[in-house]
């Protein structure tokens, strides 16, 4: 898949923020395990519009190493539509889907820019590249463990999901070690 076929879908906030009718929204649908790929191609066939990152991870097995592509979420994929103006229920019925994520009785939308930043840090074989996300030097607020709601530095990004911090403690920088999942980028 071509970079210029993936930023087709890439829904961008108009500058005073207002969603006008006929704006499409990015969603999150679930899918059935190792299923991402047919819904995906599923939700094509049915004029959806979808955005499934990929990774390549290396599996050992006994005596053999190999490297595989698969979801970078897994379970997971995003799909872009109006609620006003497409129906959103086939979704729900669609092979290799579970559910469309939702919020009460509506499906629930991607908080502006997360998916366009996702789009921007993939190539154009569709593989994400969360490096070009983070950048040593960024401001970020720990959200989760013992040193929740402290700001930091970001340090280094591993390639295991964890990063590397710095934290003011008693005036002085100390590393610490968090998941990817466990801050926000302050800015």
């Amino acid at each position: 898949m071509r970079r210029e076929d993936l930023q087709q879908g890439a829904v961008f906030e108009r500058p005073d923020g207002v969603q006008a009718a006929g704006d499409a929204r990015w969603y999150v649908v679930q899918t059935h395990q190792r299923c991402e790929n047919l819904a995906a191609m599923h939700l094509s066939s049915q004029n959806f519009r979808t955005y499934l990152p990929r990774r390549r991870r290396t599996i050992r097995h006994a005596h053999s190493i190999r490297t595989v592509c698969s979801a970078y979420f897994d379970c997971y994929l995003f799909v872009s539509l109006d609620i006003r103006q497409q129906r959103w229920s086939p979704i729900n019925s669609t092979v290799g889907v579970r559910r469309l994520v939702m919020s009460e009785h509506a499906p629930l939308p991607v908080p502006h820019g997360v998916v366009e930043s996702l789009l921007a840090a993939t190539d154009d074989e569709g593989f994400l590249h969360p490096k070009e996300l983070l950048e040593p030097g960024q401001k970020i607020r720990v959200t989760n463990g013992p040193f929740t709601d402290q700001l930091g530095t970001l340090d280094y990004v591993g390639r295991s999901g964890a990063v590397r911090i710095l934290i003011d403690i008693m005036n002085r920088a100390v590393p610490i070690y968090i998941d990817r999942d466990k801050f926000l980028i302050v800015t």
